[in-house]
């Protein structure tokens, strides 16, 4: 699946017609009535009288809710990326694993003839989610497919297409708190590759990247707790370093070759979940149900659709124009209280639904992706998220969206495995609501 996100003249225009058109109306309504014949009643008019204009606020709109599986997403090109695995008492199990390219640091000769003494991998840990305290198993393997700096790679990406299993380079156990995770490779076979390659190969990137597909590293699935790890693999801390000796000078001095994993090298997170027994599995994918819970997860996990079935019911309103329409979204803390506020995300981020399914963003985001106008962060007074979508609301009620439903995913699903539990339209205390505030023109 995709997302489409188009940023033509024609949407720029739907906006201004939706954001001015109360504006518009209100103004000819003036000009229409200030030609009053009486001279006493010049200026009376100025302010349309309160039996024409009126501002109301309804909060009875059906809304409908409930889990989805979540869709595959970008995971080429990430702040950080994500490194490990899970298992969640509620969401199930989870994994992360990153397939990536490694270019040379700085192009200098290695000398023609070396000796290898190690080969050290370096990963710099930005941040964690999960048990810090728990030990993870980290596997290392060589790319035997090349991967291409200018290709979208999705979360979904098949990694035994890249790289064999049964040619394991090195492991190493590490925990979420280590400040660096640092790799010995010892495969005889991958360090006389670099013993063996002409000194020119070292000197020239693309040289290089021919002769060195890349890495792939994976963290073993636990059995219980686990944690993930965010890579900063910018980090010059980040690298791959060949440690090797300068006999052709005699010495016994041990040089440094480092390479890096920059934004030049092609990167591609794997994200998997398996919700297979787990409370999130009765209500996935179960349009029909009206869950009482919406459960969203990052790393491409869950996430929540919602629907107004009856919405179609504002367009026998007459003229309106929305001011304000908050979609409120309470947080559950009380059928799964052990998920604690530090794990929810900052911020969730609504799309609404174009053409087969295709995810597009909401026109409110578009003006404000700041989020000051379309907001979806964690409100911690209200214990709710909080969406202002009146540009949405007002598009499907003048026709010129045909869909208003909307998918509701953490907005950093790409590097972030935090998780929430939203209560649904058919909670018994304080469901998911709409709440719009509007104008009648006439």
């Amino acid at each position: 699946m995709r997302m489409i996100c188009p940023e033509g003249t024609g949407l720029k225009k739907i906006i201004k017609r939706s954001i001015f058109s109360s504006g518009i109306v209100i103004s000819l309504f003036i000009i229409l009535n200030s030609c009053a014949k009486d001279p006493d009643n010049l200026g009376r008019d100025l302010l349309p009288s309160s039996d024409s204009i009126r501002v109301k606020i309804d909060s009875s709109t059906f809304v409908k809710s409930y889990t989805i599986t979540g869709k595959r997403i970008l995971s080429s090109s990430s702040e950080f990326y994500v490194l490990g695995s899970m298992k969640d008492s509620i969401f199930g199990y989870g994994r992360a694993s990153l397939l990536t390219q490694f270019h040379p640091s700085i192009l200098v000769s290695t000398d023609s003839i070396r000796t290898v003494d190690s080969l050290i991998l370096y990963l710099s840990p930005a941040n964690h989610y999960g048990d810090s305290l728990y030990s993870m198993t980290l596997r290392v393997y060589e790319l035997n497919e090349k991967m291409r700096i200018d290709t979208n790679y999705f979360s979904d990406i098949n990694p035994l297409e890249y790289y064999d299993p049964s040619s394991e380079l090195a492991n190493y156990t590490y925990t979420a708190r280590d400040s660096i995770i640092r790799v010995k490779i010892t495969d005889p076979a991958f360090i006389n590759k670099f013993e063996t390659m002409p000194d020119s190969i070292f000197k020239d990137k693309t040289d290089f990247a021919e002769k060195f597909y890349g890495l792939f590293l994976s963290a073993d699935q636990v059995t219980e707790k686990g944690s993930y790890t965010y890579l900063n693999m910018s980090n010059s801390k980040t690298r791959l370093t060949m440690y090797y000796n300068g006999h052709e000078n005699g010495d016994t001095i041990s040089y440094g070759y480092e390479m890096s994993f920059t934004s030049l090298a092609a990167k591609a997170n794997v994200f998997t979940h398996d919700y297979a027994g787990f409370p999130i599995a009765a209500n996935l994918d179960l349009a029909e149900s009206g869950d009482t819970l919406m459960y969203i997860e990052g790393i491409a996990g869950s996430s929540g659709r919602i629907s107004f079935p009856q919405l179609d019911e504002w367009k026998g309103k007459g003229l309106i124009s929305i001011n304000k329409a908050e979609l409120i979204l309470p947080v559950d803390s009380l059928v799964f209280p052990s998920l604690s506020k530090d794990n929810y995300p900052l911020n969730l981020l609504l799309f609404s639904l174009g053409t087969d399914d295709v995810y597009d963003y909401l026109y409110d985001y578009r003006i404000d992706n700041t989020s000051t106008y379309f907001d979806g962060s964690y409100n911690r007074l209200l214990n709710a998220y909080v969406f202002n979508i009146g540009l949405h609301l007002q598009s499907y009620i003048s026709g010129k969206i045909k869909n208003s439903d909307l998918v509701i995913v953490s907005r950093k699903s790409n590097n972030a495995a935090n998780r929430v539990i939203l209560k649904g339209a058919t909670a018994e205390k304080s469901p998911v609501k709409l709440k719009v505030t509007y104008t009648e023109l006439f």
